[in-house]
Parts: C-alpha cells; structure tokens; sequence
C-alpha cells in the first residue's frame, strides 16, 4: 500500500510540474509579446508553436502564436509582406480551431485577421471579403456577446461599412461603446486567457461623439 501511494504521488507531482512549466512558458512568452520587434514576433510565433505540438489538446498556444503575426502586420509596411504576414497568421490559427471551434477568443481573431488582410487592398477586397468577415465576428459574438475583442472588432467591421457606403453608424457606435465597458469590466485572473484589443480604441469613441 506504501508503494501504492509512493506512485501515485509522484505521478500527482510530475502533473502538477508539468502543468507549471506550461504556464510558466505561456506567461513569459504572452509578457514579452507586447513590446517585440517583427522578428522577436517570428521567435514568439515558432515558440508558441513548438508548445502548441507538446501540448496537444490546448489551443491557447496557437492562438497566440496566430497574434504573434498579427502584431507583425500592424509592424509591416509592404502590402505584399503584410499579405504573407497575415496569411501565415490564419494557417497557425486553424490548428487552434481544429481543437476549439467554438471558441468566441478564437472565433474573433480570425475574423480580425481576415479584416486585417481585407485592408490590404480594401477597394479590391471589400465586396469579397466584408459578408464572410462580418459573419465571422458575428459568431464570435453569439458564442459570448461579453467577449469585448468580439464586441469590439464587429463594431469596427460595421463602423468600416456604414462610412463606406454613407449610411447611419449608429448601431456600430453602440457596439464600440459596449466594448469600451466590457474592457473596462474585464477581470482576467488567468494569466494565458487573452485581455489584449483596447488598442486605440478611444479614436473609434471619438468616431461616436461626432
């Protein structure tokens, strides 16, 4: 029996360890995403990729290294670069949607990054790309109306079409005004659950008081 329970505390102790290790590398990594360069981004990108393939059943590593490349088309200027930057960044997150499909953080980032490379050419892409993108963040909402990246992003998308085709942004306003306080609101007591987005948000308010 003493044997019994020798084992099955080292195997508790060895879970528990690898567990830490895992958030322990998530947390670094997720810190130092905020302030590097296009190819610190690259580095983050295949790190958070190589923990992705350790740990088979977590999409968080995924998604962020899908964000890895995302911050890198906000630090890109050629378009077709940007193209190449954003493309790889939808390749990465699919392996996160293959093991959460239903995930409104997952859900919303691609519809991000698919508005992201709709502005790389938006004259030429809009009509294509705008009924896909706005469903995307449209799903993202319904699968968690308090997620304020979802709330957000849909409320730019719709704020976006309203100005091109000279219409009221009024239910976009509402929805950019929503986000605001669901950030404001946002409580993330995990480490690796995401709480980036807010970026510049207070020129989409601006957008509203006019």
């Amino acid at each position: 029996m003493r044997t019994l329970s020798i084992i099955l505390f080292t195997i508790l102790s060895l879970t528990a360890w690898a567990g830490n290790k895992y958030e322990d590398q998530m947390t670094s990594s997720i810190q130092s995403l905020y302030r590097a360069s296009p190819n610190e981004l690259d580095q983050l990108t295949n790190k958070f990729n190589r923990i992705g393939q350790a740990e088979k059943d977590k999409w968080e590593p995924y998604y962020y290294a899908s964000l890895s490349q995302v911050f890198k088309f906000f630090q890109t200027t050629d378009n077709t670069d940007r193209d190449l930057v954003i493309d790889r960044s939808l390749e990465i997150l699919s392996s996160a949607e293959s093991i959460a499909p239903a995930n409104s953080e997952v859900v919303a980032l691609k519809g991000f990054a698919l508005m992201m490379k709709m502005t790389v050419d938006p004259a030429t892409r809009g009509k294509s790309m705008g009924a896909k993108i706005g469903a995307t963040l449209g799903k993202a909402v319904q699968l968690n109306p308090n997620n304020p990246r979802a709330v957000l992003f849909l409320g730019q998308m719709q704020m976006g079409t309203a100005e091109f085709f000279g219409e009221s942004t009024d239910d976009a306003c509402q929805m950019v005004l929503k986000a605001d306080q669901l950030f404001k609101e946002q409580e993330v007591s995990d480490p690796i659950a995401p709480s980036w987005g807010n970026y510049g948000i207070e020129e989409w308010l601006g957008k509203c008081s006019k």
